[in-house]
């Protein structure tokens, strides 16, 4: 390895160590130096080398390894800080540590975080319902999962379960792919896919959680279909101004409510539904 290869390295772990030339260089060698040294105009000495791998917390050879020792040397350097990250559910901080790892770094251990990761990110989107935004991160998970051993069938079938539910945000249609009780797991709520069996026309096996979303959503169709018309509409209206309703509730809510308002002859409720009905469309174009 050359001065300049040497001098990239040093000035690439300083940048991931958020140091500045003046911090790394301490008392031991001036900023001038240092900077020589970064862009390969000088060699360090022994004893500045073993300064400078102390200071970014490097072994020595990391400066000298080839690609594929550079990578796991990159790994080691925040493997510590992604596991805690990881652990604490820290979706965005996983991916923003990892952002900076060569291919040869990202191993099974790494991939499967980072698939998780960007799976994470993908809800959080679709929650907000930046659709597009949701599949890019889509996009990664899948990639990620396709490179560790550790992501098994149900992962990606889970990643292809909520592509489906942002696919079917702003339809009142029911997928089938939605339907498929194969598709629960640790990743995909049964409750969930029981949902939308219900709103095809399959009699749930279960009672739904007591006051859940589902139940309650389900609840009102019932009660419309029973003649109880005014109380529906009034459990439809309030499960539409509910904050935490899932994204792919809210356009079906709607649909629902539109519905039943104009069967009740109450066309200034239908007209509100169906304004906010394409207000989620709109926020979904971004």
């Amino acid at each position: 390895m050359n001065e300049r290869e040497f001098g990239a390295r040093v000035r690439e772990l300083r940048l991931k160590r958020g140091l500045t030339q003046k911090e790394l260089a301490g008392d031991h060698i001036t900023r001038n130096m240092l900077s020589l040294i970064e862009s390969g105009n000088a060699s360090p000495s022994v004893q500045t080398l073993l300064w400078l791998a102390e200071r970014l917390d490097a072994p020595v050879g990391y400066f000298f390894s080839d690609a594929e020792s550079e990578g796991r040397y990159l790994k080691l350097s925040v493997i510590d800080a992604l596991k805690e990250a990881y652990r604490a559910k820290d979706a965005s901080l996983c991916v923003e540590l990892c952002a900076g790892l060569p291919p040869p770094s990202i191993d099974d251990e790494v991939a499967r975080i980072l698939a998780e990761a960007h799976f994470s990110l993908a809800k959080e989107r679709a929650a907000r319902f930046a659709i597009r935004s949701a599949n890019r991160e889509l996009d990664e998970a899948e990639r990620f999962a396709g490179q560790s051993v550790y992501c098994r069938e149900d992962f990606s079938a889970a990643v292809r379960y909520l592509r489906e539910l942002c696919e079917a945000s702003s339809t009142a249609s029911v997928p089938a792919a939605l339907c498929d009780p194969s598709a629960a797991s640790a990743f995909v709520p049964y409750w969930t896919i029981a949902y939308f069996r219900a709103l095809a026309g399959h009699d749930p096996k279960e009672e739904f959680p007591k006051g859940s979303h589902y139940d309650r959503h389900l609840n009102a169709r019932a009660l419309l279909r029973g003649e109880r018309q005014n109380e529906g509409i009034k459990k439809l209206r309030e499960l539409s101004l509910d904050a935490a309703l899932p994204f792919y509730m809210q356009y079906r809510v709607l649909c629902d409510l539109e519905d039943a308002a104009n069967a009740a002859g109450d066309l200034r409720l239908a007209y509100s539904s169906s304004r906010r009905k394409i207000e989620l469309i709109d926020k979904m174009k971004f």
